[in-house]
């Protein structure tokens, strides 16, 4: 009995977001997608170092140099003014594999080719050299597929920061002012949730140049609705509460109390759409990158690779499974994960915890 009230003690003195994190550990479905998303943000992050036609570290006439690990900071737009790559590694003509001593010191990466590089192996299946086999140009698919991984994060979490920041703005000026504006807004969110999404960003995107900037941009101006009526619900919940009256009595700005008091308070179950959306933002830039309007070649994006593997499915089958599991791997983890943070917080199942 003691121990039981101790427990209960413990979860009272606990914050919000502990308790939910310690619900999520338990759902060993949702912390397999959690752990699938931080490898692919490591695999983002770190693309340089696993798959490059440049060593991470090297000896070349006596001084030593580190141009794959360089190439993390230049990749992802830091340090681009003050971190270069030395002479001869930053010359484009500059052949590392061929130029170095073997007799010299050289730590390679896990796969040593790079996303462009082509080899006279064409169209050869997994191997020792090639792990996932290589395409019609002779291009290495593992690397491609490492770096195609840059590309999905990018999208997920831009397209789906521009949704939020909309969606969150919108939501909260309808929920907090009620009225004619709610009822305006509302209007505007039914009438952009009637058009089908996807078909939508293609009319969108038809106008506009293919590439991975207006991909991310079309689909945070087109992903934001529910975002929107998720805040727009949990403000007109939260503004009736006693804190709220509290600090319109003592004179408080609208807008402290819109972003400083109700906003943190209602932003759990905005975050589950936010993840849902982003699985949904990898799916639909897949799509697009295969109908040719999103990432174009020669970068690599898992929609393109697969699209270049399906018009190559008679000749190297093969070339099809990397990018389908991929895609389909990473809208899987990010529905678990937002699954089980939608279960973590639900109030209902508080007592569980």
């Amino acid at each position: 009995m003691i121990k039981r009230k101790n427990n209960i003690q413990k979860q009272l003195s606990e914050g919000f977001w502990p308790v939910v994190w310690r619900r999520m550990r338990r759902n060993r479905w949702g912390m397999f997608g959690f752990y699938f998303v931080l490898a692919m943000l490591l695999v983002s992050i770190l693309s340089p170092l696993l798959a490059s036609d440049q060593p991470v570290v090297c000896r070349y006439k006596g001084k030593l140099y580190f141009p794959a690990i360089v190439e993390i900071f230049q990749s992802r737009g830091t340090g681009r003014h003050f971190i270069k790559k030395s002479k001869p590694f930053n010359l484009p003509q500059f052949n590392a594999k061929d130029r170095l001593d073997p007799q010299e010191f050289a730590l390679w990466p896990l796969i040593p080719y790079g996303e462009y590089e082509q080899t006279l192996d064409f169209f050869s299946p997994p191997s020792a050299d090639h792990w996932l086999g290589t395409d019609e140009l002779g291009r290495d698919v593992a690397a491609r597929m490492i770096h195609g991984t840059s590309v999905s994060v990018k999208v997920g979490f831009i397209s789906m920061s521009i949704a939020a920041v909309i969606g969150i703005a919108v939501g909260s000026i309808a929920g907090y002012c009620g009225g004619k504006i709610d009822m305006i807004i509302s209007r505007v969110i039914e009438v952009i949730v009637c058009f089908p999404v996807f078909f939508l960003i293609l009319a969108i995107m038809v106008w506009l140049e293919p590439s991975i900037t207006n991909v991310m941009i079309v689909i945070g101006l087109t992903r934001w609705t529910s975002i929107a009526r998720f805040t727009r619900g949990e403000f007109i919940r939260i503004k009736g509460h006693d804190y709220v009256t509290a600090a319109r009595a003592l004179g408080i700005s609208h807008r402290s109390i819109m972003f400083r008091h109700i906003l943190p308070n209602s932003l759990a179950p905005v975050l589950v759409s936010i993840t849902f959306g982003i699985a949904s933002a990898i799916l639909v830039e897949s799509g697009l990158s295969w109908l040719g309007f999103g990432v174009q070649a020669p970068d690599p994006s898992w929609g393109n690779i697969l699209r270049m593997a399906y018009d190559s499915l008679r000749v190297a089958p093969y070339l099809v499974y990397p990018p389908c599991v991929a895609i389909f791997m990473a809208v899987l983890s990010y529905n678990l994960v937002g699954d089980s943070l939608r279960d973590a917080i639900d109030p209902r199942l508080r007592r569980a915890a």
